[in-house]
């Protein structure tokens, strides 16, 4: 009986057979012994026999200080960037002034105005206290012209009687002592009126300078505003980041992204968290180490400042 070849029956194991020789003979040439090699950078050993490690980061001494501004506005002066040195007080940045200048100078004419007012009315009371003089002494001599009066009208009187004097001039000192009197009254009067306004000037006075102590509280608010417009360094440190831009609008308050921020980098803190089961092994009296992550062959000592919650170690380089 003679076999006939069928592709279905003989063709497909034979293609299978081929196809799993050609995949061994694929992986078998590629196959190459696998040389063990020496990591790029050695891994850090700690010189402690029983220490605790944690992963940490380089803050400033006094923490980063994220800077705002009191007054929002469009950012007209950027006078630092990152890195620069500043001193307590320096101008950092400064948002358009020109509304606050205007609130100034209006509350400063104001000030003028009412120190003007002021000096007036002192000029005014040195006028009256003269004024009072002169009114006390026309009543001293009116008094002492009444007494002559008097004098005079008694005399006559008793001449009178003998005839040694006319009746003529008794009515005259008689006149004169009335004059004399009337004289008396209107200088007590006129004394009184300019005393009365020098009360009156007193009270006038008091009200000035209440108005002048409100324009220049005023005025230094004005002028407190005008400051806030400048954002200053804190304290003595580094700028770290500027987020502003010149043309910007400046949000007042405090931001999620700051505008600037800033730091005392003397001494740099390590801020290190530790494994909460590692937390009671750390000792605030034992030395330790800082390793760059990268290359740990710069390393550091450190000193112990203190603890923070959640438990975290803050040294000191």
């Amino acid at each position: 009986m003679t076999r006939v070849f069928s592709t279905t029956r003989h063709g497909i194991p034979l293609l299978a057979l081929a196809m799993l020789g050609f995949a061994g003979w694929s992986v078998a040439s590629k196959y190459r012994p696998r040389v063990v090699t020496s990591p790029p950078i050695a891994a850090p050993t700690s010189p402690y026999g029983d220490d605790v490690a944690g992963s940490g980061i380089i803050e400033p001494a006094s923490e980063v200080i994220a800077l705002a501004t009191e007054r929002g506005g469009v950012v007209t002066r950027i006078a630092v960037v990152a890195g620069d040195l500043v001193k307590a007080g320096q101008p950092l940045f400064s948002i358009d002034d020109r509304n606050y200048r205007a609130t100034v100078a209006r509350d400063e004419a104001t000030v003028a105005s009412a120190t003007a007012s002021v000096a007036v009315i002192d000029q005014s009371l040195i006028l009256q206290d003269d004024a009072i003089e002169q009114a006390r002494a026309n009543l001293e001599g009116a008094e002492a012209e009444r007494n002559r009066a008097a004098l005079d009208f008694t005399r006559y009187a008793h001449l009178v009687q003998d005839s040694w004097a006319t009746r003529q001039r008794f009515e005259t000192a008689k006149a004169d002592t009335e004059k004399a009197n009337a004289g008396v009254a209107a200088a007590k009067a006129a004394l009184a009126s300019a005393q009365q306004q020098h009360h009156v000037l007193l009270a006038q006075r008091k009200d000035a300078v209440a108005k002048l102590d409100q324009a220049i509280a005023a005025l230094e608010g004005a002028r407190a505003d005008l400051d806030k417009t400048i954002t200053k360094a804190p304290i003595d440190g580094a700028v770290l980041k500027v987020n502003v831009r010149l043309g910007e609008y400046a949000v007042a308050g405090v931001l999620s992204t700051p505008l600037m921020t800033m730091g005392s980098i003397e001494p740099l803190h390590i801020r290190v968290d530790v494994d909460e089961a590692d937390a009671w092994r750390v000792r605030s009296d034992s030395p330790a180490i800082a390793r760059l992550r990268g290359n740990p062959a710069i390393a550091v000592a450190l000193s112990f400042v203190r603890f923070d919650r959640p438990l975290r170690t803050l040294c000191t380089t």
